[in-house]
């Protein structure tokens, strides 16, 4: 098992890392991150908060293909402009089940 913990939070901090990337900031790959921050200048809506979904969605299937997401939830409060991510999933043939979440805030 104590080999197992190193591996599994080195995996989880790179999830946060691209999340918390945008689009452009990695030098010699500028395609890696995402535009989640740039959500936050949007109106929060029900339609904003789906299409954050899909964007990390998407992001797990390109980058993090042995993460299986087993819940995903997205909420927003347009008072403060926050979206907080929480996620729960599992890492494909391994037994390592874990907890994600990420607040995004202007």
């Amino acid at each position: 098992l104590s080999s197992i913990a190193p591996w599994n939070m080195q995996f989880k901090t790179n999830i946060i890392n691209y999340f918390l990337t945008g689009i452009g900031e990695r030098y010699m790959n500028p395609t890696f991150g995402t535009p989640l921050r740039n959500q936050l200048f949007e109106n929060i809506t029900q339609d904003s908060l789906t299409n954050v979904k899909d964007i990390i969605r998407q992001g797990l299937y390109l980058y993090f293909p042995d993460v299986s997401p087993s819940k995903m939830e997205v909420e927003g409060t347009p008072d403060s402009n926050t979206i907080s991510f929480f996620m729960s999933y599992s890492i494909k043939d391994t037994n390592i089940n874990d907890e994600l979440t990420i607040n995004f805030e202007v």
